[in-house]
C-alpha cells in the first residue's frame, strides 16, 4: 500500500519550496567542499590528506608529462629521418656526379696516352724519312722509312751506324699504344757500319745539345755519334743514351775507373787500383752497372779506360822505367777488362755494348812503351774488343812538339801497330783535335785538318770507321807544364771551313745527315 505524500514531504520534493531547499543545499555541498579542498591544499605539507591527494594527483601529471615528451621526441625523430633521407639523396647525387667525372677523366687520359704515342711514333716516321731522302735512298727504301715498319733501325745508315737489322728490341710496327721509344740500329750493324763515324765530345752533350748542334751549323753537317764522359763513382746514366739516340746518334761513352772530378794526371789512386778491381772490390757496381745498361735496352759504345799506354792514369801499369804506377803490375790492365766484360756477360749487357780498346798515340810516350810488344801486352784479346782505337792530338809549339803537322805525322806510327796488334778489328779515332799553333810558332790547324780528311781518304785507311772529335778549351798539365788548349773546330773561321770542305769530300764514304735550320 502506498502512503500518498502529505504536504509536509521530504527536502528534495518537486514542489516549490522543496526546490528552494535543493538549491541551498547543493550550493551548501560544493561551498563545504571548496572549503576542505582549500583547507587542505593551505594546510602543511606534511598533512596525511594533502599527502594522499598529492599521491593520486602527481602519477597523473607525470603520465602526461611523459606523453607530452614522447610526442615530442616523436616529431623529433620524423624531422630527422626526413633530414637524413633528404641528404642521402643529395649524397647519392654528388657521388653519381663524381663517378661520372672520373669516367670522363679516365677517358681523357686514355685518349691523351694514344694522342701522345700517336705524336711519338709520328715523330719517329718523319725523322727516318728525313734520313731516307737525305741518302738520297730510293722510292721504296723511304717509304720503308716512312712506315716505321718491324725492321726499320731508326737511326739507320745515315747516323752512319749502317742498316742492319733492328736491334735492341726498339723497334716495333704499327698500333703500338703507349710511349715510343726511339728505334736503333742492331749492335753488329753498329760495329760494321756502312758510312763512317763523325763523333763530337762537348761540353755538355748528351745531356745539352746546344754547343754540340752550333758545330753542326758551323761546319754544315751533323754528327752522328756524341761522346761523353763518366767515372766510376757514377751510376749509369739512361738518359744520356736515349737523349743521343732520339738525335740519331750513337751514344759514345768513355768510361773511367776514378772519379769524374779526377785530373788527368792524378795517376796515385789506390782505391782504384787495378788489383782491387780484379779481386770484386767493385762487382756490386759493375752488376749494377750492366743491370741499368740492359734495362734501358739501347746499343752505347763503351771505351774502357783510353790511354792505357800512358803514364798519367791509375791503369797504367808503369811509368817507363821499371816502377810501378798505382800498386799495378804487369798483365793487370788485361785481367781487369777481362773482369769487367764478364760481369757484363754474366748479366747479358754485352748484347747492347761495343767495347772499344783505344791507348794513346805512340810516339809522344817514353821509349819503352812505344813498342809493339808493349802495346801487345796491353790487348784484352779479340773476343773482349770490338773496336781498336787511338787518341791522336797535333801538339802545341808549347809541348815542345817538332812532328810533321799531318795526319801521317800524328797517326801513322800507332795505326801501324793497332793493325799489327788486331789485324782483324776496324779503327776508331775515337780522340782527336789540333791546337791552333805548330812547331814553328805559325797557325797549324787549318792544314793539319785538311791534311786529315786527306788521310781518311786514302784507301790503305779504308779500316778506319770514323773518328770523335774533342771539340773543348782546355786547360790541362803537360811534361809538367800547365798548358790551355783551344781543340776546337770551330775555333777560328780558317780551322771552320777547312773542316767544312773537309767533311764534304765525297770519297770519304760519310752520308751524314744534313742540317736542319
Amino acid at each position: 500500500m502506498i502512503t500518498p505524500l502529505g504536504s509536509g514531504g521530504a527536502w528534495w520534493s518537486t514542489d516549490k519550496r522543496n526546490a528552494r531547499r535543493t538549491t541551498l543545499g547543493a550550493t551548501a555541498i560544493v561551498v563545504l567542499l571548496a572549503l576542505i579542498t582549500w583547507l587542505i591544499w593551505m594546510s602543511p605539507t606534511d598533512n596525511p590528506v594533502r599527502k594522499i591527494v598529492g599521491d593520486v594527483v602527481q602519477p597523473v601529471q607525470t603520465n602526461m608529462t611523459l606523453k607530452n615528451d614522447r610526442a615530442d621526441l616523436l616529431d623529433q625523430l620524423v624531422s630527422t629521418k626526413s633530414e637524413m633521407s633528404s641528404q642521402s639523396a643529395a649524397l647519392a647525387s654528388q657521388k653519381a656526379q663524381l663517378a661520372a667525372a672520373l669516367g670522363k677523366a679516365k677517358a681523357l687520359e686514355t685518349q691523351l696516352s694514344a694522342a701522345k704515342a700517336g705524336a711519338s711514333k709520328a715523330e719517329g716516321a718523319v725523322k727516318s724519312l728525313k734520313a731516307a731522302m737525305a741518302a738520297g735512298g730510293t722510292p721504296a727504301s723511304v717509304a720503308a722509312a716512312a712506315g716505321g715498319g718491324a725492321d726499320s733501325t731508326g737511326a739507320g745508315t745515315d747516323a752512319g751506324t749502317g742498316s742492319g737489322d733492328a736491334g735492341g728490341g726498339d723497334s716495333g710496327g704499327g698500333g703500338t699504344v703507349g710511349p715510343v721509344t726511339p728505334a736503333t740500329p742492331s749492335l753488329a750493324s753498329i760495329i760494321s757500319p756502312t758510312s763512317r763515324y763523325f763523333g763530337l765530345y762537348t761540353a755538355q752533350s748528351p745531356f745539352s745539345f746546344s754547343e754540340f748542334n752550333q758545330v753542326a751549323t758551323d761546319v754544315g753537317s751533323q754528327p752522328n755519334v756524341s761522346g761523353y764522359f763518366q767515372g766510376w763513382d757514377q751510376d749509369f746514366r739512361p738518359e744520356a743514351v736515349q737523349a743521343s739516340w732520339a738525335k740519331g746518334d750513337l751514344p759514345m761513352m768513355t768510361w773511367e775507373s776514378q772519379p769524374i772530378t779526377a785530373s788527368n794526371n792524378a795517376a796515385n789512386q789506390p782505391k782504384y787500383s787495378l788489383p782491387n778491381i780484379i779481386k770484386g772490390d767493385f762487382d756490386a757496381y759493375l752488376t749494377k752497372y750492366a743491370d741499368d745498361i740492359v734495362a734501358n735496352g739501347q746499343p752505347l759504345a763503351i771505351r774502357l779506360d783510353q790511354e792505357m799506354n800512358a803514364t798519367w792514369y791509375p791503369w797504367s801499369e808503369d811509368d817507363g822505367h821499371g816502377k810501378s804506377i798505382n800498386g799495378n803490375s804487369k798483365g793487370d790492365f788485361v785481367k781487369m777488362w777481362q773482369h769487367v766484360h764478364d760481369v757484363f756477360a754474366a748479366e747479358g749487357a754485352n748484347k747492347y755494348v761495343a767495347w772499344i780498346w783505344a791507348p794513346n798515340r805512340l810516339d809522344n810516350l817514353t821509349s819503352s812503351h812505344q813498342t809493339a810488344e808493349y802495346t801487345a801486352d796491353l790487348y784484352p784479346g779479340d773476343e773482349y774488343v770490338d773496336w781498336v782505337g787511338m787518341s791522336g792530338y797535333e801538339r802545341p809549339a808549347s809541348t815542345g812538339n817538332t812532328q810533321v803537322t799531318t795526319f801521317s805525322g800524328t797517326f801513322d806510327k800507332t795505326l801501324g801497330v793497332l793493325r799489327q796488334v788486331a789485324p782483324s778489328k776496324k779503327i776508331m779515332l775515337a780522340e782527336v783535335g789540333a791546337a791552333e799553333v805548330g812547331p814553328a810558332g805559325a797557325s797549324i790547324k787549318p792544314g793539319w785538318i785538311t791534311s786529315f780528311f786527306e788521310g781518311l781518304a786514302d784507301p790503305a785507311n779504308s779500316d778506319i770507321i770514323g773518328f770523335s772529335w774533342f771539340n773543348l778549351a782546355v786547360t790541362t798539365s803537360s811534361n809538367g807544364s800547365t798548358i790551355t788548349n783551344d781543340w776546337r773546330i770551330n775555333s777560328t773561321k780558317q780551322s771552320t771551313k777547312a773542316f767544312e770542305d773537309g767533311i764534304d769530300r765525297t770519297d770519304l764514304g760519310y752520308r751524314l745527315r744534313p742540317v736542319v735550320q
